[in-house]
Order: C-alpha cells, then sequence, then structure tokens
C-alpha cells in the first residue's frame, strides 16, 4: 500500500466566514478552491510546515492551534492525509504570492466554490455536520 502524501491545511474564520485561496491556474487542479496549505519539507514539523506555506502562499504570519480536522483522500495520483488546523493570522495583508486569488466565503455559501473533493470533510465540520 502506497504511503500517504501528509500535506496540512489552515482553517482561518473571520466571523461566519473562512478563507479559502484558488490554485494557480497552471498547477494541478488549477482554478479550483481549497483551504491554503500545502506539503511539509524533509525534516519540518506540520506546524512548521503550514507556517511556511502560509508564508509563501499569501505573505502573512499565522499562529497554528489545534487539530481541527484530519482527511485521508485517495487521488488517481495516491492518498493524501490532510492534518488541518486552526489558525489565525497574526500579522501583514494577504497577498496572492503563490494562488490566484482568495475569498473570506461565508460558511453557508461554500457549496457554491468549486473547492477540491479532499477539503469536503473539512466544510462538512465547518458546518456541524461532522
Amino acid at each position: 500500500m502506497t504511503q500517504p502524501l501528509i500535506v496540512t491545511a489552515a482553517v482561518i474564520r473571520r466571523g461566519d466566514t473562512v478563507l479559502i485561496t484558488r490554485r494557480p491556474f497552471e498547477s494541478r487542479h488549477g482554478g479550483m478552491w481549497e483551504f491554503p496549505g500545502g506539503k511539509l519539507d524533509p525534516d519540518e514539523s506540520p506546524r512548521e510546515g503550514l507556517k511556511r506555506e502560509i508564508r509563501e502562499e499569501l505573505g502573512v504570519e499565522i499562529m497554528v492551534g489545534a487539530i481541527f480536522e484530519v482527511v485521508y483522500h485517495r487521488y488517481e495520483r495516491g492518498p493524501v492525509l490532510i492534518l488541518a488546523f486552526a489558525c489565525e493570522i497574526t500579522s501583514g495583508e494577504i497577498r496572492h504570492l503563490e494562488v490566484a486569488d482568495h475569498r473570506w466565503a461565508p460558511l453557508s455559501a461554500l457549496s457554491s466554490f468549486d473547492i477540491l473533493s479532499a477539503d469536503g470533510p473539512i466544510i462538512a465540520r465547518l458546518l456541524g455536520n461532522a
């Protein structure tokens, strides 16, 4: 069995909205929306990796809190294990450094975005359906 690729995701809430980002159009699953985050570098903890990814993608610093949800999802190219953390932006203004766009999406409107299927359980948890 193939070991899953471990990736991180930031669940950053502001009132009844949550931050989602759009993948660059030239990337795999280009143009789709997701919770920001990404793969870990070798010898990097999930929290360190998530802070780095958010800095690289959005140009902001975050505080990484508790695990919000853990998702195992199998894509055609292989399985991923998503460690989604509750996070808070502590400094900086969001910039589109490695993302095509971002939105503070109302929780009630998340289903209207073309969001990666692996993020479905995170949305269900946000909506209280998990």
